[in-house]
């Protein structure tokens, strides 16, 4: 899809130890290399294993925001211990553990990180969940965060330059908010140059990747929809403050306007990205059907646009309940990609149809597992 590039050897997750994590108390896992399908009933626990190997990824899990609600009822940590395979063919142990007292710890081979940013990007990794049709239904805040775990997986300096403005942004605010006393201008003015020197890289990093990542997503839109006339109407495009130039700028201007409501109203944490089907909006115009095939479509670009920027390093894939109110041609053409691509390393997928995952499981034609899951006891 991409041309030629640099063959590399896919990351490899061999095997993951889950304590407490969730509803899952202790589990065992062994993986395929290629293709890894776990089936049961909703809430037994298929989508806690996958969001345990995205805590691994990212130190976050997908659903909650604050890291006390990943630990089992009634237990005071949880950890996860993964053994991974690089794609330079040695062996890496990466651990993730909480603690209800606020401890967080990441270490590598042994060794504590740091910083928790340090190791974003050394597993990559795209999810494709049910939750993801808020990507067309929700809010913008949705769509930033779609491009920011794209870019930040292979962009340090991307990364660093969000966290910067974020909390430079929480300051600003805090200032512009405070009605007991005028807010020290100088030090606004302080925070408002860091903004824009960090604005700048955030904007850059986000018009090049919707560059890259808007003809790959119609690509895979047309091979994954109904007919070519669907295909040839897609469309999705950045909508940014960075295209009016400097924001230091543009912060000055509206200083007063944002004193009065009391928060800021211009900068990248206002970026969008505009999703359109038929020139019109998707959640307006799209089916339910079309509508998830277009998500799913932007997170497999997503991961396609992320293997091409890491120089070739194929991410993990997990594929969470992607099939529940598809047709039968749209399942089929997803399962076809899943296991005929050549573009795809180790996949890890749920579903509480068997009869999919038997679909799936006969048409890769190569290794696989199959995990069952009941009340949070995982079994091969």
């Amino acid at each position: 899809m991409f041309g030629k590039a640099k063959l590399r050897k896919p990351m490899i997750l061999q095997s993951l130890n889950i304590l407490n994590y969730k509803n899952i108390a202790e589990a065992h896992l062994d993986f395929s290399p290629r293709l890894n399908a776990l089936v049961g009933k909703n809430g037994m626990g298929k989508t806690n294993v996958l969001d345990a190997i995205y805590y691994l990824a990212f130190c976050r899990s997908t659903s909650s925001m604050q890291d006390r609600h990943n630990v089992l009822h009634g237990e005071a940590a949880f950890m996860l211990d993964a053994s991974l395979e690089s794609d330079s063919g040695t062996t890496e142990q990466v651990v993730c553990s909480y603690t209800l007292n606020g401890q967080k710890r990441v270490a590598r081979n042994g060794k504590a990180l740091r910083r928790l940013s340090d190791h974003i990007g050394s597993l990559p990794l795209v999810m494709v969940s049910p939750q993801d049709v808020m990507l067309a239904e929700g809010g913008s805040e949705e769509r930033r965060a779609f491009m920011d775990a794209a870019i930040s997986q292979y962009s340090a300096h991307y990364l660093e330059a969000l966290i910067r403005y974020e909390r430079a942004l929480k300051q600003r605010n805090a200032l512009l908010k405070d009605e007991t006393k005028e807010p020290d201008w100088t030090v606004v003015e302080t925070l408002e140059d860091l903004m824009s020197a960090d604005a700048d890289v955030i904007y850059s990093g986000r018009k090049s990747f919707v560059e890259q990542f808007a003809p790959v997503f119609k690509e895979l839109y047309f091979q994954l929809c109904d007919n070519e006339t669907e295909a040839q109407v897609v469309d999705i495009a950045l909508k940014s403050d960075g295209e009016r130039g400097e924001l230091r700028q543009i912060l000055r201007e509206w200083r007063q306007k944002e004193r009065i409501v009391g928060h800021t109203l211009h900068g990248p944490h206002r970026d969008d990205l505009l999703l359109t089907l038929n020139t019109f909006p998707v959640k307006r115009e799209g089916s339910q059907g079309q509508t998830k095939t277009y998500v799913i479509a932007m997170k497999l670009a997503q991961y396609l646009l992320l293997k091409r920027r890491q120089g070739g390093r194929t991410p993990l894939l997990l594929l969470d309940d992607i099939f529940d109110k598809l047709d039968r041609g749209r399942v089929g053409r997803i399962i076809n990609f899943a296991t005929q691509s050549p573009d795809l390393g180790q996949v890890f997928i749920t579903d509480t149809n068997r009869e999919h995952l038997d679909q799936l499981l006969e048409a890769s034609g190569e290794g696989y597992k199959l995990f069952f899951v009941e009340n949070g006891n995982v079994s091969s």
